[in-house]
């Protein structure tokens, strides 16, 4: 399948289900499937990146491994604060998920901007499936 393509799928996944989280009160069970369902989507979207990195980054796989990792913590962090917030503001968590929602948008748009670029070159010199 694989990097682009599976991140399509998991962000697309991920921005589905914070839309539907941020819009639809659920009963608290499947509330909390939705939000298993997002961070099970966001973990197979960190393994589409990682089918990435080495194709790009072969000499420096360990830098960028902890970059990612770096950036990964970051961002679950700022997540926490959001929906801290959103609940905190709005008493309720409807906004911060909508932000979330909007930010993997915009990652879906970044990466649709850069592909074209990436499978002519470094993607066409890695041999694999980008």
């Amino acid at each position: 399948l694989g990097g682009i393509k599976s991140l399509y799928f998991f962000f697309g996944s991920v921005a589905f289900l914070a839309i539907i989280n941020a819009t639809v009160t659920l009963p608290f069970g499947i509330a909390i499937l939705v939000l298993f369902l997002i961070m099970a989507n966001l973990g197979m979207a960190n393994g589409a990146v990682f089918q990435l990195v080495p194709q790009r980054f072969g000499k420096d796989i360990g830098i960028m491994t902890g970059i990612i990792g770096a950036a990964g913590g970051l961002g679950g962090t700022a997540l926490i604060k959001t929906l801290g917030w959103s609940k905190g503001a709005f008493d309720g968590y409807g906004a911060g998920f909508m932000i979330f929602a909007g930010v993997v948008l915009v990652a879906i748009a970044g990466i649709s901007l850069v592909k074209t670029r990436w499978r002519t070159t470094w993607g066409a010199n890695a041999g694999g499936i980008i």
